[in-house]
């Protein structure tokens, strides 16, 4: 690793990295901890079909009911940037076993809920879950040798978009068939037995010495307990965080949202604002801030950013516009919308280990900018050709290949990184995708609101629903953020190049 990627922000004293696994346990491990990141992302994103029952049964309107979606990501995106810290400190697998007991406890509890506010409780509870993905980056990172790394990335980022679109494909299907609860029920026993496997195969994995020297012998020394976690910064992280995805949110809400829409923005930036002078000034920071604005680091956290936003805005329009009644939209069953994203579901599962593979023989950075293509083109293709299921279902495919090859630039990112910060990096990027994952469906939600024609049922009841000018508008937005991202995926490889990455990596 070169003097660039050395930050003074790792725990490893050395700069080394260590395998603590033999190549089976490793490859156990790995396909353990993505089973459970497809089984977190089918149960999250099986919500979205659930909505309309939801609706019906606790009596309330469809905006109310979308917090069960809404307190998740805020949950999540609160929370997993203080767990990658954590996982770094203490130990990645106690933070991952922490994770899924939360995980665990909120599926069971969840499906049993019959008050609403009681199910938003349990939905927070596994919104904890979102940090798994960076945290198995974290303990991958020490299973694997460095050359096999990217591989394992790949898998577990491919597992995170399958598992999204698994959810909107069989998720859909169990709604059908068995109602919302059946998501929860049928989630627990699995639950049980991957929170078993994980405590019994993953290795432990042991925590490099901690910044700071013995005053007698001059080692490092672990700082004391109430030195290691910098609690200012959680708090106004947490804060920064959470005000801004619930700014985005209420931005949704239309114009009796505005005005929180402007006050929690406000709270966001002055915490935000906080966290940065706080954390310039803490012995042990939350992030290292050399780090986090470190020349690659920075543009692969914009570039998640625009991953999310451009993903989600996806993942929340092909519903509506398989649901939408024609001639605007299929007029679909939720079962139909299902098997209409299933093409990109077996994709995104199928593609990224195999992306993985492709990274380790010939590295990363000659795929983030053709894959960056290969989406912008699938969406450009989605723009002009969205008129029947059949080419919807075709384009999509384009569009799940370039994001597959895309998310292989967090290997760049982690190149770049100290090992001893890979929890707390990776959460950071992670994060980014949950707040562009906010901001995505808010984007699509207000063109169609903007753009909408009356249509009359076979009841006879009208009822006003987005029209040919919405699904045009929404996928031109997705165009455009495509492009920045290719953009984007440009300004990394050359930078990445140019700071000593070999073109192999």
């Amino acid at each position: 690793m070169p003097e660039s990627a050395k930050l003074d922000g790792g725990d490893n004293p050395t700069g080394k990295q260590v395998t603590v696994a033999t190549p089976k346990v490793a490859t156990r491990s790995l396909w353990i901890m993505g089973i459970s990141i497809i089984l977190v992302l089918y149960v999250h994103t099986s919500m979205a079909p659930a909505l309309t029952e939801m609706s019906a049964y606790f009596g309330k309107d469809y905006a109310t009911v979308s917090w069960v979606l809404t307190v998740y990501l805020v949950s999540g995106a609160a929370v997993t940037i203080v767990i990658g810290k954590l996982a770094d400190t203490y130990g990645p697998k106690k933070m991952l076993l922490l994770v899924f007991v939360c995980y665990t406890v909120g599926t069971i509890f969840a499906g049993f809920a019959h008050e609403f506010y009681t199910l938003l409780i349990f939905r927070i509870i596994q919104g904890v879950a979102v940090a798994l993905v960076p945290v198995a980056i974290r303990i991958a990172r020490d299973l694997f040798p460095p050359e096999k790394f990217p591989f394992a990335q790949g898998v577990l980022l491919s597992m995170y978009q399958g598992g999204s679109a698994v959810g909107l494909v069989l998720g859909a299907a169990v709604v059908y068939f068995g109602g919302w609860q059946s998501v929860f029920y049928s989630a627990i026993p699995v639950s049980l037995i991957l929170l078993f496997l994980l405590w019994k195969v993953i290795p432990k994995i042991p925590t490099a010495p901690l910044e700071g020297k013995d005053k007698n012998t001059g080692d490092n020394a672990p700082k004391r307990h109430g030195k290691i976690i910098d609690i200012p910064g959680v708090i106004t992280m947490v804060l920064t965080t959470s005000t801004f995805m619930l700014c985005f949110t209420f931005l949704g809400k239309g114009s009796e949202g505005v005005g929180l829409f402007w006050t929690f923005l406000g709270i966001g930036l002055a915490s935000m604002a906080a966290f940065f002078f706080i954390e310039k000034r803490s012995e042990s920071p939350l992030i290292n801030l050399k780090l986090a604005f470190h020349r690659i680091i920075r543009v692969g956290n914009i570039s998640y950013l625009m991953l999310g936003i451009v993903q989600y805005i996806i993942f929340s329009t092909i519903p509506t516009l398989g649901q939408t009644p024609e001639p605007y939209g299929f007029g679909m069953t939720t079962l139909e919308v299902g098997l209409l994203q299933l093409p990109q579901a077996l994709v995104f599962v199928a593609l990224g280990p195999i992306a993985g593979m492709l990274a380790v023989k010939h590295g990363s950075s000659r795929f983030i900018v053709p894959g960056s293509i290969i989406m912008c083109i699938g969406i450009v293709a989605l723009l002009a050709f969205h008129s029947t299921s059949g080419q919807v279902a075709s384009v999509l495919i384009l569009f799940a290949v370039g994001g597959a090859f895309v998310t292989l630039s967090a290997n760049v990112i982690i190149w770049f990184t100290p090992p001893g910060s890979t929890g707390v990096v990776s959460a950071t990027y992670s994060t980014m995708r949950i707040i562009g994952g906010a901001i995505g469906p808010v984007i699509a939600g207000m063109f169609m609101a903007l753009f909408a024609s009356p249509v009359q049922s076979p009841e006879g009841v009208t009822s006003s629903v987005p029209n040919t000018m919405a699904f045009n508008a929404i996928f031109l937005f997705g165009a455009i953020i495509s492009l920045s991202l290719v953009a984007l995926m440009f300004i990394m490889k050359r930078r990445a190049l140019k700071m000593g990455m070999p073109s192999n990596k």
